[in-house]
């Protein structure tokens, strides 16, 4: 998954099964394009993965200097939370239940799909727009730390 980018509104039904974007599907390597490794996200939604970039992300924690103690806490979060979705003939994929309840989907029939250059992300719209106004002020954080490059014009 490296170029996964866009965003989507996406029917979910009541069995917990949501048809991920073609656009996302294609952009998996080609090998990988029937299924997706799906866990918790760091914020109130699932998170999915190419095989490629989960081992991308699994690498992260295990060449960090984490205490045992988050350690312990990425295993049951992230790794025990694993789950690999594979697609059926329609495109979906079906939520497992522990993840189902980690996103707080219960009762939503429309969900967003985001992708974010190497995973996507699957959220509660209502929680989202909630999400969105602390999002805006690391925003503005980030605009400030921006330096526009200024080329110098041929004369």
């Amino acid at each position: 998954m490296s170029d996964l980018h866009g965003r989507h509104k996406v029917s979910l039904d009541r069995n917990g099964r949501l048809a991920i974007p073609a656009q996302f599907r294609m952009a998996l390597p080609e090998d990988q394009q029937n299924a997706i490794i799906l866990t918790r996200g760091f914020d109130p939604c699932i998170t999915g993965y190419s095989v490629d970039s989960w081992e991308e992300f699994e690498s992260l924690f295990y060449e960090s200097d984490m205490t045992q103690k988050q350690f312990d806490v990425f295993e049951r979060e992230f790794i025990g939370r694993k789950h690999n979705s594979p697609f059926d003939k329609q495109g979906r994929v079906t939520l497992p239940p522990h993840l189902f309840e980690f996103a707080q989907l219960k009762n939503i029939n429309e969900v967003i799909v985001i992708g974010t250059k190497n995973r996507i992300e699957i959220w509660n719209p209502e929680l989202y727009k909630e999400f969105r106004p602390d999002q805006e002020d690391v925003i503005e954080e980030m605009r400030t730390k921006l330096k526009p490059s200024r080329k110098k014009s041929d004369s």
